[in-house]
């Protein structure tokens, strides 16, 4: 099995948070080899290779949009306005 495909198996089995998580030491990785690229087009090129990575994951499956809406627009009280 390749590298890339048994990262993928699992990262799939982490919860969202800690894929968040992978991802952000992914780029911390990157950044700390210095394989940053002075060129723009090489760093779109990278992104859109990141987000196309991003979407194959599809970390978001599990949740229901009307439900996180519905929990977002419970009422709470706001601070310094008791």
């Amino acid at each position: 099995m390749k590298l890339d495909l048994a990262i993928a198996q699992h990262l799939a089995q982490l919860p969202l948070s800690l894929q968040s998580e992978v991802f952000d030491y992914v780029l911390y990785l990157e950044q700390k080899t210095g394989k940053q690229s002075s060129n723009d087009s090489e760093r779109r090129k990278r992104l859109a290779s990141a987000l196309q990575k991003v979407v194959a994951i599809n970390p978001y499956a599990e949740i229901d949009p009307a439900a996180w809406v519905r929990e977002q627009r419970t009422e709470r009280s706001l601070p310094g306005r008791d």
